[in-house]
C-alpha cells in the first residue's frame, strides 16, 4: 500500500529533522517543492546527501495539480519535501485531504517556519502575535485588507508579521520599500493611524539561513535602505512587555529608548469617523435653525443631544453607541430634508 508524506524542511539547508530525513530516505519517490523562496543549489545538494538519493524538483503548479502525485501514492511511498512547515500551506493541506479521501494514508513531518521563526529572530513574544499579512505584488499598490487587519492587531495589542510574496518563477517579488510604500498609500486613504513615517517596525530577512539580516527602526527610515535577496518579512509590534523591549534593543543592538510599541498611536474606527460626522452635522444643523419656525425646535434640540451623546459615548470607549448617536442626529435633519422642509447642504 502507498503512502503519501508532507516532509517540512524548516528555513535553512539543514533545517530539516532527523525524523524528516528517515522520512525522506523510506520514499520511493521524493518530489521537492520551491514557491516563495528563491532557488538554492546548496539545499538539493545537501538534502540529496542526507537522503541518499536526488529530489524531482517541481513547482506549485504541479503540486496543485496533484494527480501525478496522488497516482503515484496509491501504490508508492512517495514524500513531498517543502521548505518550512508543509500545513501552513493551504494548498499541501487540500492535496492531503484528496489523498485522504482516496483511501491512502498520509503522514506529516513538522518542521520550523517562519511564523515562529519571526518571533524568535525579533526577541518578541510568540502568543503576542495575532494575524498573519501577505503581500503580494498584485495587492501591494492597494493594501486595503493588511491595512485593516494591521489596524485590528494593533488595536488589540497584538504584533503583526507581514510576510513579503516571492515568485520562483519570475523571480520577482515585493521588496520591504515597496511594502512599506504601499502601507503608507493605505493610511492616507483611510487615516487610523496605523502606519506613519515614525512606526517602529522590524525587517527579518533571509531568516535561517546563513546570510540571514535583520533591521529595525522606523519606518521612514526602513524605507530606504536595501535588503539585499529574498525572501523578506516585516513585524511591526503591539504593545511591548518591558521584557521585549529589552531583547528587542539587545538583539538588534539599539537603545531602549528607540524601541517602541505602535498601539496607542493607533485610531479606532469610531475615533478616526465620530469627530467628523459630529463636524459635519453641527454645520448642518446651524446652517437650518434660522430657517425653521419654532414648531422645530425640538427636533433641531434633540439632533444636538444625540450629537453631546455621541461625542460622550466616544471619550468613554462605547464606539457602537456612539456611531448610532450621531447616525440618529443626522437622520433627524435628513429627515427635514426628505419631508422638503428646508434643504440642507451636508
Amino acid at each position: 500500500m502507498g503512502r503519501l508524506s508532507f516532509v517540512g524542511l524548516g528555513l535553512g539547508p539543514k533545517g530539516i529533522t532527523l525524523e524528516g530525513v528517515d522520512e525522506l530516505k523510506a520514499a520511493d519517490v521524493v518530489y521537492l517543492e520551491y514557491y516563495t523562496t528563491p532557488h538554492e543549489p546548496s539545499l538539493i545538494r545537501e538534502l540529496a546527501r542526507a537522503i541518499g538519493k536526488d529530489p524531482t524538483v517541481v513547482d506549485r503548479e504541479f503540486v496543485e495539480n496533484g494527480s501525478v502525485i496522488l497516482s503515484g501514492a496509491e501504490k508508492k511511498r512517495v514524500a513531498l519535501a517543502v521548505l518550512g512547515d508543509p500545513m501552513i500551506a493551504t494548498t499541501h493541506n487540500e492535496l492531503r485531504a484528496r489523498a485522504i479521501k482516496q483511501g491512502t494514508e498520509t503522514r506529516v513531518i513538522h518542521s520550523a517556519t517562519i511564523g515562529s521563526a519571526a518571533a524568535s529572530v525579533s526577541g518578541l513574544q510568540s502568543y503576542k502575535f495575532s494575524r498573519t499579512v501577505t503581500v503580494t505584488r498584485e495587492s501591494v499598490g492597494k493594501l486595503a485588507q493588511a491595512y485593516h487587519i494591521l489596524h485590528d492587531n494593533l488595536l488589540e495589542g497584538a504584533h503583526t508579521l507581514l510576510l513579503l510574496e516571492y515568485d520562483l518563477k519570475s523571480g520577482e517579488g515585493v521588496s520591504p520599500p515597496g511594502a512599506i510604500a504601499g502601507l503608507f498609500l493605505a493610511e492616507g486613504n483611510f487615516k487610523r493611524g496605523v502606519v506613519g513615517e515614525k512606526t517602529f517596525a522590524l525587517v527579518l530577512s533571509r531568516v535561517g539561513r546563513g546570510d540571514a539580516a535583520r533591521k529595525a527602526g522606523e519606518l521612514g527610515a526602513l524605507s530606504k535602505l536595501d535588503y539585499g535577496e529574498p525572501p523578506h518579512c516585516i513585524v511591526i509590534p503591539g504593545k511591548l512587555h518591558f521584557s521585549e523591549t529589552e531583547a528587542l534593543a539587545a538583539i538588534f543592538s539599539i537603545p531602549e529608548g528607540l524601541v517602541r510599541g505602535n498601539s496607542d498611536a493607533v485610531l479606532r474606527t469610531a475615533q478616526s469617523l465620530v469627530p467628523k460626522y459630529v463636524t459635519k452635522t453641527r454645520r448642518a444643523l446651524d446652517s437650518v435653525r434660522d430657517k425653521l419656525g419654532p414648531q422645530y425646535e425640538h427636533l433641531l434640540e434633540n439632533a444636538e443631544l444625540y450629537m453631546k451623546d455621541a461625542e460622550t459615548f466616544l471619550a468613554n470607549g462605547e464606539d457602537e453607541m456612539a456611531m448610532l448617536s450621531i447616525g440618529y442626529a443626522e437622520g433627524l435633519l435628513d429627515s427635514l430634508s426628505f419631508a422638503g422642509v428646508v434643504k440642507i447642504d451636508w
